[in-house]
C-alpha cells in the first residue's frame, strides 16, 4: 500500500541523454522538494533533440509507451517529462498506476495562481494540450529566441533569451507564466526568474510532481455534518 511518506515516482525523459546524473536532474529537482518521494529516472533511446515537432514526437511515441509501461511495474506513479504530455494518456489506459504529465500539470498550477497567464517555450510554440486547458486565461505566448531545441536551453545564450522572454510576458500584463517545455526546469533559470521579475514563474517538473501526489492522496470532499 503506498503511503504519504513513502512515493516511488517514474521521471519519464523525452530527451536520450548518455550521462545518467543528467538523465536524473529533473528527478533530484523532485526530491529536494518533495522530501516523501523517491525517484527513478530513465529516457527513450534516439532523441539527442528530444522532440521539438510534432514529426519527432510521432517517432518518439512508441518508444515512450514501452519504456513507460516497463517503468510502471516498479515505481507508485509515472511522470511523463515534457510539456507535450506525449503518450500519458496511452499508458494511463494500459498502466494500473496514475500517469501524469508536466504539459496538464503546468497549466493546472498556473491557473491555481492566477488569471493571467503567458506561455513560454521553444520554436515549437504551445502545445495544443497547455492551450485548451488555460482557456480564457490564456494571455500571449513567448518562445525563446534560437531555441529550435531543448540543448539550447542550457547554454548560456538560452539562459540570457529565456529572460527575455519572461519580460516580455510581463511586458503583456501576464501575471504567470508556465513554460511549455520542460528544458526550461534544466536550464536552471527559472529560480532566479521568480525572484528578480514581476511574475510568477511555475517550474514544470515540480508541478508534474505535486500532481502526482494529487493523483495518489485525493482530497476527498469533507462531508456535512448535521
Amino acid at each position: 500500500m503506498v503511503t504519504t511518506d513513502e512515493i516511488t515516482m517514474g521521471i519519464l525523459r523525452v530527451l536520450t541523454l548518455d550521462d545518467t546524473v543528467q538523465v536524473s536532474e529533473h528527478g533530484r529537482l523532485i526530491e529536494q522538494h518533495f522530501p516523501q518521494i523517491e525517484t527513478v529516472s530513465r529516457c527513450i533511446p534516439n532523441h539527442p533533440d528530444g522532440i521539438p515537432s510534432a514529426e519527432a514526437e510521432a517517432e518518439a511515441l512508441p518508444y515512450i509507451e514501452n519504456l513507460g509501461r516497463e517503468m510502471a511495474e516498479a515505481v507508485d506513479v509515472l511522470g511523463v517529462s515534457c510539456a507535450l504530455d506525449p503518450g500519458v494518456e496511452t499508458l494511463g489506459e494500459k498502466v494500473d498506476i496514475p500517469v501524469i504529465g508536466a504539459g496538464s500539470s503546468v497549466a493546472g498550477a498556473a491557473l491555481a495562481r492566477g488569471t493571467r497567464v503567458g506561455t513560454l517555450g521553444i520554436e515549437g510554440g504551445t502545445p495544443p494540450n497547455m492551450r485548451s486547458l488555460l482557456g480564457d486565461h490564456y494571455r500571449a505566448s513567448e518562445t525563446v529566441e534560437g531555441a529550435e531545441t531543448t540543448n539550447f536551453l542550457t547554454t548560456e545564450e538560452g539562459r540570457s533569451e529565456i529572460r527575455t522572454a519572461v519580460e516580455a510576458l510581463a511586458r503583456h500584463d501576464c501575471e504567470i507564466v508556465a513554460p511549455a517545455c520542460t528544458g526550461l526546469t534544466t536550464s536552471g533559470v527559472l529560480p532566479e526568474l521568480r525572484s528578480e521579475l514581476p511574475v510568477t514563474v511555475v517550474d514544470p517538473v515540480l508541478a508534474m510532481a505535486a500532481n502526482a501526489l494529487i493523483a495518489l492522496f485525493p482530497v476527498k470532499p469533507s462531508q456535512e455534518t448535521s
